[in-house]
Order: structure tokens, then C-alpha cells, then sequence
């Protein structure tokens, strides 16, 4: 007979640990003021975009989603999720930030004007397979970004041990 030794960590019962969401909490920390930092040189070079307003949109989007997962981050401690379910909300929330700040650069510096209705006004389209990609892209992490937060809800939420 096979002696199978199961993984105790990827059961749905058993929550993270607190060395498990201090390495989240340091990790989203990390992130967080990288995408500040990001923001912030972002936000320098903003007269030199084909879409200046765009560059501005994305020079808050990094400073925003910094900020965001900085807090989340600050939060990961107090959550009651499986490591499953934590590992998934850290990564959607990765993606989303990263993707969503790259979608948005692009749209700055090529002058996008499909998803970009309202920073690109007067604005020529640009490049068809550039502005799909990017209009997939960014409708995509909306998606991720709902269903982390829609996770860390549920992480937040009383429990009847209320330790």
C-alpha cells in the first residue's frame, strides 16, 4: 500500500499562518511603494506623452494602487483565509496593479484612444492590435482586482472564534 502524505496548508479549513501573513505584509508593502515610486518618476516625464492626460491618469493610477496595496498589506494580518485563497488574492492583486499601470502607460505614450475616451479626446487612434491588447488587458484586471477585493471581504468577516 502507498503511503500518501497529504498537504495540511492547502486545506480550505486551515487559515494563514502569522509568519505566512507577515511575508504577505511585507511583500504587498514592498510593492506598494515600488508602484509609489513608479507613479512618481511616471509623473515626471508627463508633458513628453503623445497623451499628456493620460500620463497624468497613469502618474495617480501607480501613487493609488501603491498606496492600496500598502494598506492591504497593512490588513493581511487580520485576515481568515485559507493559504490558497490568500496566495490567489496576493497575485490577483499583483496583476491587476502591474497590468493596470502598464495598460495605462502605454495609453500615455502611444496616444490610445479606444479605452481612453476621456484623456484622449481629439486624439487620432493609434495602433488597432495596441489598443485591443490594451482594452483586454485593462477590462481583464478589473476582473481580478473585484475578485480579490470580493476575497479579502470574505478574509475580514467575524468569525465565531474570534481569535
Amino acid at each position: 500500500m502507498v503511503n500518501m502524505k497529504i498537504d495540511s496548508t492547502l486545506t480550505p479549513n486551515n487559515f494563514i499562518d502569522s509568519s505566512q501573513s507577515d511575508d504577505f505584509k511585507r511583500r504587498l508593502l514592498w510593492h506598494g511603494i515600488f508602484l509609489c515610486t513608479l507613479g512618481f518618476i511616471i509623473g515626471l516625464f508627463i508633458p513628453l506623452y503623445a497623451n499628456p492626460r493620460a500620463g497624468l491618469a497613469t502618474h495617480l493610477l501607480g501613487i493609488t494602487e501603491g498606496i492600496f496595496l500598502a494598506v492591504v498589506g497593512l490588513v493581511y494580518p487580520n485576515l481568515k483565509l485559507s493559504l490558497f485563497n490568500a496566495k490567489l488574492a496576493f497575485w490577483m492583486l499583483l496583476i491587476s496593479a502591474y497590468v493596470g499601470l502598464l495598460g495605462e502607460f502605454l495609453g500615455a505614450a502611444f496616444g490610445l484612444t479606444k479605452v481612453f475616451l476621456i484623456t484622449a479626446q481629439g486624439l487620432t487612434p493609434s495602433i488597432a492590435w495596441m489598443e485591443t491588447s490594451v482594452e483586454i488587458a485593462i477590462k481583464g484586471i478589473s476582473l481580478f482586482l473585484l475578485l480579490a477585493c470580493f476575497i479579502l471581504l470574505f478574509g475580514l468577516r467575524q468569525t465565531k472564534n474570534h481569535s
